[in-house]
């Protein structure tokens, strides 16, 4: 009944209630029920056909994940506006007030703490003071939160929770905290495509949001895998499953903490990162040709030509290979 039977729509009840008690352990009681979606791109395509359209302005930090692009601008027409992530190494706030103050339409801002690309985290200070700026919005404002890492920081003066929770207890009426978020990293079930799509609304406006979230669900995959669901509901039932998770997140941290170093003593330059499973490391020149110059030594990295710099996933590299990873870029990043 469990796995092959077909599952309610809009994810399993017990998982959904599930999932919300354990966001409520940080946002109070202010949230919706989840909707189970399958995977978390698949959450952040729902909320686009919520609140996307050609006359949407969509803010994106840049650099970000370029799938953002395909979803908010290719698939639905949405007026891409970019706003630079970092300035001096720290969190541009001021430049999303700037962006934020000038809005005459309807917008949505995007919000991935910790970042993809570039591993950034902000301060809780910086944090607060962006969820002040957004509170502050003069326009109806969307903040779809995408906590894809949430809680793969390796620095403790860095935001651990969710950017979520403070956007939500700001509690401005013309604001909409939406957060996407699921079992793919927060669990490391990458193959289960178990996401969730959660509101900051309660009431007869959260069942509205659901409803319509489901409908949009009813017209793309219909419903996630029954045996996912299952899975991950016996899972958040395990009273051992905070341990296994940190044992894997401590593998994460060493991993970060060898590789910033190596990268320190070779010299090689980095863009500021303290979280989640990547650095973005500048390149000289164009960065696919070093992509392909490392690929063909059997090093594979991601080409940001728009940052003009590789995007390097340390979490997926042994120890015991990571200096020969800084030797590679050390020899095929030097002017």
């Amino acid at each position: 009944e469990d796995g092959v039977l077909y599952p309610a729509m809009g994810g399993v009840p017990a998982l959904r209630d599930a999932w919300r008690a354990r966001l409520a352990a940080t946002a109070g009681a202010r949230i919706s029920r989840p909707v189970v979606t399958s995977g978390l791109t698949h959450a952040l395509s729902t909320a686009g056909d919520l609140f996307v359209d050609a006359d949407t302005d969509v803010i994106l930090p840049d650099p970000c994940w370029g799938n953002y692009n395909l979803l908010f601008d290719t698939r639905r027409q949405g007026r891409i506006v970019p706003w630079t992530l970092v300035t001096g190494g720290r969190l541009n706030v001021e430049g999303l007030k700037d962006i934020l103050e000038s809005r005459t339409r309807k917008s949505l801002l995007l919000l991935n703490f910790p970042s993809n690309p570039s591993g950034f985290s902000p301060t809780l200070a910086e944090a607060k003071a962006l969820a002040e700026v957004v509170g502050a919005c003069p326009q109806p404002l969307v903040v779809l939160c995408d906590d894809a890492y949430l809680g793969m920081v390796w620095e403790p003066d860095r935001l651990a929770g969710s950017i979520f929770d403070l956007v939500l207890a700001s509690d401005h009426p013309a604001v909409l905290p939406v957060k996407v978020d699921g079992a793919t990293k927060e669990l490391f079930f990458f193959g289960g495509r178990v996401g969730f799509l959660t509101f900051g609304a309660t009431g007869d406006v959260a069942q509205v949001l659901e409803n319509k979230a489901i409908g949009s669900l009813r017209s793309t995959t219909s419903a996630t895998t029954a045996q996912s669901q299952a899975m991950v509901l016996d899972a958040l039932r395990d009273p051992d499953i905070a341990r296994q998770r940190e044992v894997i997140l401590g593998t994460i941290r060493e991993r970060y903490r060898r590789f910033k170093s190596a990268l320190q003593a070779a010299g090689v330059p980095y863009e500021p990162h303290q979280a989640a499973f990547f650095v973005l490391i500048p390149t000289p020149g164009d960065p696919e040709a070093v992509r392909l110059a490392l690929l063909k030594e059997g090093v594979g990295v991601t080409a940001f030509r728009d940052a003009q710099a590789l995007r390097i996933s340390y979490a997926s590299v042994d120890l015991v290979d990571i200096d020969a990873l800084v030797d590679a870029l050390r020899a095929h990043l030097a002017p």
